[in-house]
């Protein structure tokens, strides 16, 4: 059955001032207005508070939320898209701090997927260095957790998904949130939940690769890739 859907985009921050700009005219210049974001301070050095509450105080749309304790991108998302965990009409969309979406009519094209029945969908993306996309379709029938990732920006889901899974999901062998290789530990779990999942090849995402808010990549990747091997490795959690 068709059903109206609201797109929520979830935007978890940290030392992302100089983009939050370009990331907010991204959403204002949506041809479709049903959506509203919330944007998440997780405890930046930087101005970043001071530019989203500029932005709010601009657009009603946009809603500020500021840590008082760090929680890291996952832990943000998780948390606040269960708050519409209840509700089958809201579509979740995560857009890091540092990104922003490059097409107008991305709201439009979610709207048209989960309206007719999607439960997970991902676009296309484009770095902002050379352009590169990896996201790619997943067949129906194979385990997300043993298919190779491509399952990236832009990640959506209904928030209802949540509903069935157990926060041991995004949660590393100690009970901690994951803190790196967010992308696969929300992801893999939603995705395996469901078949009615899709991939619209439509560039919609803007993956800036330069990130201002990682001081070293090196650590960085090297976390990454332990969450990764540590969620494929376990696959879903009851």
């Amino acid at each position: 059955m068709d059903k109206e859907v609201k797109v929520i985009f979830i935007v978890p921050s940290f030392n992302a001032e100089k983009n939050l700009e370009n990331l907010s005219e991204s959403l204002i210049s949506q041809k479709e207005e049903n959506w509203s974001c919330i944007l998440i301070d997780d405890m930046s050095t930087d101005r970043s508070v001071k530019k989203m509450k500029e932005i709010a105080a601009k657009d009603k749309r946009f809603h500020v939320h500021v840590n008082e304790t760090k929680k890291y991108a996952l832990r943000n998302i998780v948390e606040n898209a269960r708050l519409f965990q209840e509700r089958e009409d809201v579509v979740i969309a995560v857009i890091d701090g540092d990104d922003q979406l490059c097409n107008n009519n991305t709201v439009g094209i979610l709207e048209k997927e989960y309206e007719s029945g999607s439960m997970v969908v991902w676009t296309g993306h484009k770095w902002d260095v050379n352009g590169m996309n990896i996201s790619k379709e997943i067949p129906e029938n194979v385990d997300p957790y043993s298919w190779p990732w491509v399952s990236s920006h832009l990640r959506t889901f209904s928030s209802s998904m949540l509903k069935g899974i157990s926060d041991k999901n995004f949660k590393d062998t100690g009970g901690k949130w994951f803190k790196r290789g967010y992308d696969q530990a929300l992801m893999l779990p939603i995705l395996s939940r469901t078949s009615k999942r899709k991939y619209v090849p439509e560039i919609c995402y803007q993956y800036n690769i330069n990130s201002v808010s990682i001081k070293d990549r090196s650590w960085e990747e090297h976390e990454q890739i332990s969450t990764i091997n540590i969620v494929r490795s376990r696959g879903f959690l009851k």
